[in-house]
């Protein structure tokens, strides 16, 4: 709760902006194309999209007779990071799923 004179809160103390609440920074607005990307992964098709990855993954690095040059092992590693955020969404399910199959 913040006092009259905008100097101290009477509850924890801390000092408080005479103007109050401090500047908060606008939230950027999405474009059409990352609201098509936010709705074409979403949670509940997680576990599926993960192991949809690791299976495209898994073939490029040990099934495939080319070479892989930095261009490819950086696309690996950033569909690595694209699984594991996706894990994230829906931990349970993912790994529920992982565990069957």
């Amino acid at each position: 709760m913040r006092n009259e004179n905008g100097q101290r809160c009477p509850q924890c103390n801390a000092v408080l902006p005479a103007t109050g609440a401090p500047n908060v920074p606008p939230i950027p607005q999405l474009t059409p194309a990352q609201i098509q990307l936010l709705d074409f992964v979403n949670a509940l098709d997680a576990p599926d999209m993960v192991r949809a990855l690791k299976l495209i993954h898994d073939l490029a690095l040990y099934h495939s007779d080319g070479p892989l040059d930095d261009p490819e092992k950086v696309a690996l590693y950033w569909m690595k990071g694209l699984w594991e955020c996706l894990e994230q969404m829906n931990p349970s399910d993912v790994n529920d799923k992982n565990q069957d199959g």
